[in-house]
Formats: C-alpha cells, sequence, structure tokens
C-alpha cells in the first residue's frame, strides 16, 4: 500500500526552512532570485556531468526521463525536490549520502532500484565535486521518481527500513529501494 506525501511520519518530512540555505560555505552571487530557467538549468548541468563521468550508473537517466508516463509527468509532487531528498536522508542517516540507479537481474526478471549509497558529502570517495553538484543529482533523481510515481513508494521504503549504509565492509553496504515499475517500463527504460 503506497502512502501520501502528507501520510508520512514527521520524522522523515523535510523540515520548513529557507531553500537557499547550504551545508557548505556558498557566495550569494549565485542565485539571480528569479527562479526562471532554473528546472532546465538543473537539467542540463545534470546532463552534462552525467557525459563528462561516461554514464557511470547502470541505468540511463535520460532514456528513463523520456519514456516515463503521461500521467505523471509535468506533476510536481507538492513541490518536493533535490533539497526535500537531502534532507530525508539526513534525517533518517544522520549524514547525506549520494544515491544511484541500478538495474537488477534475479531469476529471469529486470527491476530497478535506487540505492543510497555510503559515500558522504565532503567525504573522499563522493563523487560529487560540489554540494550544488550533488544537489543537482537528487533534484534529477526526485523527477525521475515523480515521472514514475515512484516518490511516494520510496520514501516509504526510506522510513521502514533498518539498514544503513555503511564504507568500509567488504562488500560495502549500500541500501536498496526498489521501484515499483511495470515490466513494460523497466523494459522501456533498459531496453
Amino acid at each position: 500500500m503506497r502512502r501520501t506525501a502528507a501520510a508520512l511520519p514527521d520524522s522523515l518530512s523535510p523540515p520548513d526552512y529557507d531553500r537557499s540555505s547550504s551545508l557548505e560555505d556558498e557566495d550569494e552571487d549565485d542565485d539571480d532570485g528569479d527562479g526562471d530557467g532554473d528546472d532546465e538549468m538543473v537539467l542540463t548541468s545534470f546532463r552534462r556531468e552525467l557525459a563528462r563521468r561516461g554514464g557511470a550508473n547502470d541505468v540511463d537517466v535520460a532514456t528513463m526521463e523520456d519514456v516515463g508516463d503521461d500521467e505523471g509527468a509535468g506533476k510536481e509532487d507538492d513541490g518536493f525536490d533535490g533539497y526535500d531528498l537531502r534532507d530525508v536522508i539526513r534525517e533518517k542517516w544522520g549524514e547525506c549520502f549520494d544515491v544511484e540507479f541500478q538495474r537488477v537481474d534475479s531469476y529471469g526478471f529486470r527491476s530497478v532500484y535506487l540505492n543510497i549509497m555510503p559515500f558522504r558529502l565532503g567525504g573522499r570517495r563522493f563523487r560529487h565535486e560540489t554540494e550544488y553538484d550533488y544537489l543537482c543529482h537528487l533534484q534529477a533523481v526526485v523527477e525521475i521518481l515523480v515521472r514514475y510515481n515512484q516518490l511516494e513508494y520510496v520514501l516509504a521504503q526510506m522510513d521502514e527500513t533498518t539498514m544503513k549504509p555503511r564504507a568500509g565492509t567488504s562488500p560495502l553496504v549500500a541500501v536498496p529501494l526498489r521501484l515499483d515499475l511495470t515490466p513494460e517500463q523497466v523494459e522501456k527504460i533498459l531496453g
């Protein structure tokens, strides 16, 4: 059973505060204040970073954006964005961990997972150079989850899990969050 964002427990509800807040010291001159083109800039930045890294994820994010259901496209889920996802992750595990999509083939079935990786913002092995890069990545993840109507499902799984991402173990421990996609959606995404 899926929960709505309103039904999430207070412990996972993102706090209300200024969206321009940052975990790092940043110049105040970066924001022009008008908000126009921010979505396009974030998506462009994300695609540029993905191309620079040579497709670090197993799942093609551009493909996921292009084949989403029309019913989920264009709708925002109560304004939930990359800042909110960062806050939910930090509230749950006390750190800003990285996230990535991963394909899993098991018993002849294909599925897609969102993994919470044990790499912390500012850590040595963190793949994002700045907090801005990290937030752009989280924004793209939120947009994909909203497009496929998976945001509430993923947030509910975050709330229910007792696992914690851990580095320094062999193998490292990521927290897998399964996306509830139809076989047709999985086939479109993964090809």
